[in-house]
């Protein structure tokens, strides 16, 4: 009844804000989280929406960060961290997002630049036509099939990751967004941990243990990219650092539209543990 992991089309997903919020309402959802990207415009548009229709619009956010000293291999040097129950209209928390959200436009430019040398001239402006609401990398992959530079997903992800992986990496360390989340009353949880190998190897208790030290709250357990054997292992993690434990279904419906929509094993008491641990739902009652 629950989905804390979803994506529109104000960054990487499919649908409209909209969309999310009467499909959510049709499979009888009590409360959803659009965890765009780097920004809250998803969720602000959905907010009135949500209310209208009975639905707990959670404040949410993924923010693209990196981790210093943890060696991840370059294809997912990115980290990705989910903040919840945090103030919307915090004015540090919200530069904080505008910054992120220009720095990954930034690098997109870069990735066009790169290719325009290699001999597929490419601006940001081209990105934007794929959607004028948000540049990355799907939306980079898309233009190079339009532009003909590719012949299918397949060679235009290729060519996308032979800049992507070579341009800059976020400047915003996973500490500096842990602290963010929190000034703004938030809660931090890492998202999809089996994509976060520090060494390229699985997530340890030692390596855990640093995210939490820097503030950790908590952890997404409950995701499709998690085996069972993948969730025992940290949900065992989770009991010995004392991290809540969150889940969503992820959604962004490219390959399979809404039918991933609140379908992970999210229970009123993860929701619960949340609410409880954010400093602001507590002062807003």
């Amino acid at each position: 009844m629950y989905d804390l992991h979803i994506h529109s089309h104000y960054s990487d997903g499919r649908y409209s804000p909209a969309d999310i919020i009467a499909a959510a309402s049709r499979l009888g959802l009590r409360a959803v989280a659009i965890t765009d990207h780097d920004n809250l415009r998803g969720s602000r548009v959905a907010q009135p929406l949500a209310l209208a229709a009975g639905i707990e619009l959670i404040p949410a956010i993924e923010l693209t960060t990196r981790w210093p000293g943890a060696d991840l291999p370059l294809e997912d040097v990115n980290v990705d961290l989910l903040g919840y129950y945090f103030d919307p209209d915090h004015a540090e928390f919200n530069a904080f997002t505008e910054a992120a959200l220009n720095d990954l436009h930034a690098r997109i430019s870069a990735c066009c630049a790169r290719l325009t040398t290699l001999g597929y001239p490419l601006e940001l402006a081209d990105v934007y036509v794929e959607n004028p609401r948000y540049a990355g990398t799907i939306q980079l992959i898309d233009t190079l099939r339009r532009k003909g530079y590719a012949a299918d997903w397949r060679e235009a992800m290729r060519l996308m990751n032979a800049v992507w992986l070579r341009v800059r990496s976020t400047p915003f360390t996973i500490r500096s967004a842990i602290e963010q989340i929190h000034f703004a009353g938030g809660v931090a949880v890492l998202a999809h941990p089996t994509l976060v190998r520090p060494q390229g190897e699985l997530l340890s208790a030692a390596w855990l243990r640093q995210l939490v030290d820097a503030g950790l709250d908590g952890i997404e357990i409950y995701h499709r990219r998690l085996t069972e054997a993948d969730r025992a292992y940290f949900l065992r993690l989770a009991r010995t650092l004392g991290l809540l434990v969150s889940g969503g279904s992820d959604m962004h419906g490219w390959h399979r539209g809404m039918d991933e929509l609140g379908t992970q094993p999210v229970s009123a008491a993860m929701v619960a543990a949340l609410r409880a641990r954010s400093t602001f739902a507590r002062s807003a009652g």
